[in-house]
């Protein structure tokens, strides 16, 4: 933090405040802004944003010449030039990249972020997400918008199957992972979780009324194109399931879906099938093929739980705000939904 000290002494000075006037904006103690200014410390993340916001300006200029390494929050690479959605886990900033690439109408104005030679860029006025989370339910957009503006209450919801959300949470990329499947058949947890009850649904295959296809072999025999998902996820291999149960050896090559609304639409554009869940179905007027009934749990890495954040998410989750809209989709049922699975 070479030049950071002064550079928050002279921002601190220009705005007319006191050592003490700034700690009391931004959250911290008065010997902490004092150690900064000083250069005898580096703040911690949570802290650095605080100073950053008291101040008026970004963590990435107040403590230049160090840009923050981009991670991912599921592990991978993230493109140069992308646009990304930024959530806070422990000390550790993690970002995605925003759906189709950020160009999905209202979406425009919710980059937190973006790669730049390889470096995270943060925008101005953006706050990391104090809670992320990854799985695959679509209803989790409705909880991330209804704790939008929360600031370190807020949440980051990164789609991602199954399967890729635990390997998530096990990395510490995320606080939590949205997991599904048969009742008597869900994945081992990657560490000590505490879980609660989000709903159940059916998995399956969102259909093209013009297929008039009413049974998976007579998908797979109709040759239309078929959307599948990763192998990672729960609902690919409950088809693949299905599939082999018709006598298929193999399945046909097709295009691939990031998520059950990505397969639906992409099976509405194609006029085909697609591996996807039934509101999915349901919002792009396909008819839907039941394969199985899955139950939908969210699992909280145990160090988390007493999180301020997670319990902003438990609040939401069980107040008619959050289940009237998701609701609306059909195919939910939020019986006991937000209730805490007690361990057997």
């Amino acid at each position: 933090m070479t030049d950071a000290g002064s550079g928050i002494r002279e921002r601190r000075l220009a705005r007319g405040l006191t050592q003490a006037e700034l700690a009391t904006r931004a959250g911290v103690s008065r010997q902490l802004v004092a150690a900064v200014e000083a250069s005898r410390h580096s703040p911690a993340v949570d802290a650095a944003l605080g100073i950053a916001r008291a101040l008026g300006t970004t963590v990435e200029d107040l403590f230049a010449p160090n840009p923050i390494e981009p991670a991912s929050a599921l592990g991978g690479l993230l493109r140069e030039g992308a646009l990304l959605r930024v959530g806070q886990v422990d000390t550790r900033l993690v970002a995605e990249e925003l759906p189709d690439h950020g160009i999905t109408g209202a979406v425009w104005a919710k980059p937190d972020a973006v790669v730049e030679h390889g470096k995270l860029r943060m925008l101005p006025g953006a706050i990391p997400a104090g809670f992320v989370l990854a799985g695959c339910d679509p209803a989790l957009g409705v909880a991330e918008a209804l704790l939008a503006g929360m600031g370190p209450l807020s949440l980051l919801a990164v789609s991602a199957p199954t399967g890729r959300a635990l390997r998530a949470m096990a990395a510490g990329g995320v606080h939590a992972a949205v997991v599904h499947g048969p009742p008597d058949n869900l994945p081992e947890p990657p560490a000590d979780v505490v879980r609660w009850h989000l709903a159940r649904w059916q998995v399956g295959l969102a259909v093209d009324r013009d297929l008039h296809a009413t049974s998976v072999a007579k998908v797979l025999r109709s040759r239309a194109p078929l959307v599948q998902q990763d192998p990672a996820a729960v609902s690919q291999q409950a088809f693949e399931r299905a599939a082999q149960a018709t006598g298929r050896k193999s399945l046909p090559e097709g295009p691939r879906a990031t998520s059950h609304l990505d397969a639906a639409r992409k099976a509405h554009d194609r006029g085909g099938a697609g591996v996807t869940i039934e509101s999915c179905a349901r919002a792009f007027d396909l008819d839907f093929l039941p394969l199985e009934e899955h139950v939908v749990e969210l699992w909280v890495d145990q160090r988390w739980v007493a999180h301020p954040a997670f319990a902003a998410l438990g609040e939401v989750l069980t107040t008619p705000a959050f289940t009237g809209r998701v609701q609306l989709f059909g195919g939910y049922d939020l019986t006991h939904c937000g209730d805490r699975i007690e361990a057997a």
